[in-house]
């Protein structure tokens, strides 16, 4: 990933917004290139909503489930 997201996500962690990180990987699994990498940018999303107690954690868990990435 580059270019302005791959930026702001930097942006992110180094300000340590965990709030900001669940949006952005997202929006980074709304435009990877393929499954894989979307679930991938799917799991930090849903693991930093954990960690921030956000309310898409349950949103972001039933896509990843959906997904087939939970058994």
């Amino acid at each position: 990933m580059s270019g302005p997201l791959h930026q702001r996500l930097l942006a992110a962690h180094a300000s340590g917004d965990g709030r900001a990180l669940v949006g952005l990987y997202a929006e980074a699994a709304a435009i990877a290139n393929s499954k894989d990498a979307a679930c991938f940018f799917l799991t930090h999303a849903y693991v930093h909503a954990l960690e921030a107690g956000d309310a898409r954690a349950a949103a972001l868990h039933a896509a990843l489930k959906s997904e087939g990435r939970e058994a």
